[in-house]
């Protein structure tokens, strides 16, 4: 057949009009037939294409899996030749490297070789003792850390304490960030391959083993997976309890076979160190009988001794705390007068700054000038007032100011018309705040506090380790203030050795009343160079410890306490320096917990006197008590409070009175906002019941949520005040500009979920919350309880609606598909006969592909159908027989219904 379709077609010219389309119509029609054919043989030919490549697919899978199959034990064999060859490699020691780093005399035969469990990072070990530089250190740096390691035995010491023993080191934990991903990746491989330091007495050596042992965070399984993985016992193999493997024997590839990946992991560890013990001499002298690290035995026997180091939690501080608790509660006691030391380059206080645009400068809103320079890091700076709810710290400017109009040097009468540059005259600001992570209060901290944590292993924290360069400043300062002070010390020294203080340890005396004195008095400074200043101090210190000794020896001491645990709820029981016993428990139903405190006067007798409550125990006062018994609590406590940033309840109960009389008699609930990081701004909301009648007898309205802020109703009202101090301090409702607090707001009853009342404005008490947040101080129960009935009924009717909404939908459902078929046998005819225009009427066999071809879709949509039947069914009225065009012209519904608005809704369809 003639693949040229246009060889048929029958020529146009000399015809009338109706002839040549008759002529094109055939041409056309015949064009289709072959055009499906060819479609219809392609298709076939591809179906037949596929069904072939997916026969050849399965028959390639098939030879493969049989010859996967076929390899699968010959290649499992070689995994384990190729494991068993490493693991007698790492015995042997053939990829490892040992280095005698320092030689001296051997320890004893008999001292045990312990291991150690924790793996060390050199790189936090440098940058917490070595102060080589702030930033730590990396693989590059080993040789100057194993120098500084081997130079002085306090170093050794403190990284591998035991006189035998290993431990095992990685360079650093921090990933490489050059920007080059090569690089990277191989300098983080060389900065987490292990290094063992193994020390025998005086001698100390460096050793590498192969590369593919990773060691990870434990060098040491515990010791239920030891007994578990070297216990002969426990595999039965007829041997006593504890004997020795033999490397290399078959039943130490038995146990690795029954053992997991971990384990044999743990077995290869303690493989290397066999291996030292049995082909060098790291470890002698040994036991005449020999020493094996694979032997529970000799564990029994205590010749190797396995530290657990990693498992045990070993925390510092009062209390059990974390560096970041104990540096916390600190800052709480910050007053006017104390010294604060700080690094003001963190990333936390940089990204306070505010860069400014095109109309205004950058500034930093912890500074004044906004633009100045930041403090200077890491030195104590004193605390000379309050601010925006912290404290201000001043200091020198170095970067200049610059001013117009300056006069020009040596021409008198001159001036620079532009800016320039000159030297600032006034101290810059910061202020600081008690929740600044970047601060330490340096007058409340000690030495023997510093440096617990900064030589504790447990406190590895990236918060810890980002305040390292502080802290050691703190210690360097400190250590200067008390070697500028050796004079004064001194004296105060001999002074208490006449007052009867032991000479032994007088040293660690002098420092805690030094430490007390600066405390006890408004404005810290060091004792040294003012001799009335001095003299004064040491009257003043001599006093306290003749009170403090006088304490000592109350013989009234432990009835003192007796009597002051009886109070209810006491945390304290302590003696002032006037020798007056009390003792202090939180004040019952405060808000603003660890703040207020009931004072309760013990006399000589054990009575107890009337309670002097709400009250703020300052720095100075708490600094001076002699704390004979004390609950953990006491620890906890924030003393020194600012009284005008807090609320007792007493007053609390006075502002929630008067909020009630401005309100009215609906008042719902009065909720509290306090946030502890900005504590001068705190303010009171009440939200009230709006209509005329009662939640109880209020219509309900179909909603989900009747009191949400896309409500438009004013079923509740909310009004909020700052609270302020009146000229004598009294806490008032007041207003602030600006703010949003004052007058009515669209309500927001809901947001806080809780599951006995719903949602409700304030967030759920025991719940781990932040300390910003809105708190319920006051409670209509009787109304709320209305309200919560009232919400419940909106639901259930919105629920009823939205029951009834779904059974008038499925109706409508029903009327759809006949509906929609009319529509389309509608479009269908119209289709059908432009069809038989175009091709002819004995084209049936190209109907179905040309109907395919024209992609159609529904010139109405099923769902505008759906709305006009609904809305006439919601009406009560019959649906079947009427028009689309009917039941558009009764509906508020819009739509463009075409040519199809005469169409009939037929009878539904059966259920």
């Amino acid at each position: 057949m003639d693949n040229n379709p246009s060889s048929e077609i029958v020529p146009f010219g000399g015809a009338d009009a109706l002839t040549t389309r008759e002529s094109v119509v055939a041409a056309r029609t015949e064009l289709a037939r072959r055009q499906l054919q060819l479609s219809t043989e392609r298709e076939r030919a591809t179906a037949e294409l596929e069904r072939k490549r997916k026969e050849l697919d399965a028959d390639f899978a098939r030879q493969r899996a049989e010859l996967e199959a076929l390899m699968a034990p010959l290649k499992e064999q070689l995994e384990k030749m190729a494991e068993v060859l490493w693991t007698v490699d790492l015995y042997l020691g053939r990829d490892e490297t040992l280095q005698l780093v320092r030689d001296g005399a051997p320890a004893p035969a008999d001292e045990p070789i312990t291991v150690r469990q924790k793996v060390l990072v050199m790189a936090e070990e440098s940058l917490i003792m070595m102060g080589k530089r702030n930033t730590g250190m990396d693989a590059d740096d080993i040789p100057h850390f194993i120098e500084w390691l081997a130079s002085d035995d306090a170093n050794l010491n403190r990284v591998i304490p035991e006189r035998k023993s290993v431990v095992v080191l990685i360079p650093t934990r921090v990933q490489s960030r050059s920007g080059n991903a090569w690089e990277d990746a191989a300098r983080d491989a060389q900065n987490t391959r292990s290094y063992w330091l193994l020390r025998n007495g005086e001698r100390l050596y460096l050793l590498t083993v192969d590369p593919q042992l990773k060691v990870g965070d434990r060098v040491l399984p515990r010791r239920r997976e030891f007994v578990e993985v070297f216990d002969r016992g426990l595999f039965g193999f007829g041997r006593r309890s504890g004997e020795p493997v033999r490397p290399g024997s078959d039943e130490w590839f038995e146990i690795e076979k029954q053992a997991d990946a971990r384990r044999r992991h743990y077995m290869r560890i303690m493989l290397v160190l066999q291996g030292l013990i049995d082909r060098t001499p790291v470890w002698h002298p040994l036991p005449a009988a020999g020493v094996s690290f694979l032997s529970i035995a000799d564990q029994d026997a205590g010749k190797i001794v396995l530290l657990q180091d990693d498992e045990s939690s070993i925390q510092l501080g009062e209390g059990g705390e974390t560096f970041l608790q104990w540096q916390t509660r600190l800052n709480k006691m910050l007053r006017p007068g104390l010294r604060v030391i700080g690094n003001w380059h963190t990333r936390e206080f940089s990204e306070l700054y505010y860069d400014g645009d095109r109309f205004t400068r950058g500034s930093h809103p912890r500074l004044h000038p906004g633009n100045a320079e930041y403090p200077p890091t890491n030195e104590p700076h004193l605390i000379e007032g309050r601010r925006d709810g912290g404290f201000v710290i001043r200091y020198e400017r170095t970067d200049g100011v610059y001013k117009r109009n300056q006069p020009v040097p040596d021409k008198p009468g001159w001036v620079y018309t532009g800016e320039t540059r000159v030297d600032a005259k006034q101290r810059a600001s910061c202020v600081v705040q008690a929740s600044d992570s970047w601060v330490l209060p340096f007058d409340l901290v000690t030495v023997p506090e510093l440096e617990r944590f900064l030589y504790s292993r447990e406190e590895r924290s990236k918060h810890f380790l980002s305040m390292v360069p502080t802290v050691r400043a703190a210690l360097e300062a400190k250590r200067a203030e008390a070697a500028l002070e050796a004079d004064f010390r001194g004296l105060i020294g001999q002074l208490l050795v006449a007052e009867g203080a032991d000479a032994e340890g007088i040293s660690e005396v002098v420092d805690d009343l030094v430490h007390w004195w600066k405390l006890a008095h408004t404005w810290t400074q060091p004792l040294n160079g003012d001799g009335a200043h001095e003299r004064k101090a040491a009257e003043q210190i001599v006093a306290e410890y003749r009170s403090r000794r006088a304490g000592a020896v109350d013989t009234l001491s432990d009835a003192m306490v007796d009597a002051g645990r009886a109070v209810d709820g006491v945390i304290a029981v302590a003696r002032d320096r006037r020798g007056r016993w009390h003792a202090y428990a939180p004040s019952p139903g405060a808000h603003d917990e660890h703040v207020y405190l009931d004072v309760t006067r013990i006399y000589r007798d054990g009575t107890l006197g009337t309670p002097a409550t709400w009250q703020v125990l300052a720095t100075r006062t708490a600094s001076a008590l002699q704390v004979a018994w004390k609950a953990p609590g006491w620890d906890t406590w924030t003393f020194g409070a600012h009284p005008a940033w807090y609320l007792d309840e007493p007053s609390r109960a006075r502002l929630i009175a008067d909020i009630q009389v401005r309100v009215g008699e609906r008042t719902i609930c009065v909720t509290e906002f306090f946030n502890p990081a900005d504590p001068g701004t705190r303010a009171m909301f009440a939200y009230s019941w709006v209509p005329e009648h009662l939640p109880s007898d209020h219509p309900a309205r179909a909603t989900d949520s009747p009191f949400g802020w896309r409500d438009a109703s004013a079923t509740i009202e909310r009004q909020g005040w700052v609270i302020t101090r009146s000229a004598d301090g009294a806490p008032q409702l007041g207003a602030r500009s600006g703010r949003k607090y004052t007058g009515a707001v669209p309500s927001d009853f809901g947001g806080f979920t809780t599951s006995e009342w719903g949602d409700v404005p304030w967030y759920p008490s025991g719940e781990r919350y932040g300390e910003a947040r809105p708190r319920l101080v006051w409670l209509n129960e009787e109304l709320f309880h209305q309200v919560v009935a009232y919400r419940s009924r909106c639901e259930d009717l919105l629920t009823e609606e939205q029951a009834a909404r779904r059974a008038r939908e499925k109706a409508a459902d029903r009327f759809i598909p006949g509906v929609m078929d009319l529509i389309r046998a509608r479009q269908l005819s119209e289709i059908r006969r432009r069809f038989e225009e175009d091709f002819g009427s004995e084209a049936d066999d190209l109907w179905e592909a040309h109907v395919a071809s024209l992609r159609l879709s529904d010139p109405i949509h099923w769902r505008d159908i759906h709305i006009l039947i609904a809305q006439a069914l919601d009406r009560g009225e019959t649906v079947d027989g009427r028009t689309l065009a009917q039941l558009l012209a009764s509906s508020t519904f819009t739509t463009d219904l075409g040519e199809y608005g005469d169409i009939a809704v037929p009878e539904p369809t059966p259920r």
